[in-house]
């Protein structure tokens, strides 16, 4: 096994789980990032490093340590960033199969959803553009999200209409 451990990187994982770690990233990921809106790299800052082992969800796993630990938490680790446990790791270039250390960000879990493509987005998934007018900002299970004025009347039709039959 060749040792493909790239320089500055070991902060973190011991000589026996570093070489085993490095030998699932493909260093030649390409740079999806480049065509994504909302990436907030710029194009110096290198191709993604995609962890080709173990996934769920789509984000890399690695078994170090006892347990299985996300593969971006553990690339941001390695070159020396600081993680506490109760922050995420932000992708900032929005390929979660990245470990690239440059394309990370240790952030709240507020801040991480706050910078992903829903909170971005200008329209509903059926189309209706979120305006003040048109949006009202709904709490469940202690999170708040944006809600389409248009979609909450259509649904609420929907089921008068549906308890409208069954009375029937």
């Amino acid at each position: 096994m060749s040792n493909r451990t790239p320089e500055h990187a070991g902060w973190y994982l011991d000589e026996y789980d570093g070489p085993r770690f490095w030998e699932h990233v493909n260093f030649r990921g390409g740079q999806p990032y480049l065509s994504d809106p909302i990436a907030r790299i710029g194009a110096d800052a290198g191709e993604c490093w995609v962890w080709q082992g173990w996934t769920s969800n789509g984000y890399g796993r690695f078994r170090a340590f006892g347990s299985g630990v996300t593969a971006h938490r553990i690339g941001f680790q390695e070159f020396g960033g600081k993680v506490t446990a109760d922050q995420d790791i932000d992708h900032l270039c929005r390929n979660i199969a990245c470990v690239r250390h440059s394309h990370l960000e240790a952030v709240t879990h507020a801040e991480n959803v706050a910078r992903g493509s829903r909170a971005l987005a200008t329209h509903c998934k059926h189309g209706h553009e979120y305006t003040e007018a048109n949006t009202i900002e709904q709490v469940r299970a202690g999170s708040k999200f944006r809600r389409c004025r248009a979609c909450l009347v259509e649904s609420r039709q929907r089921t008068y209409q549906r308890r409208k039959a069954r009375a029937v």
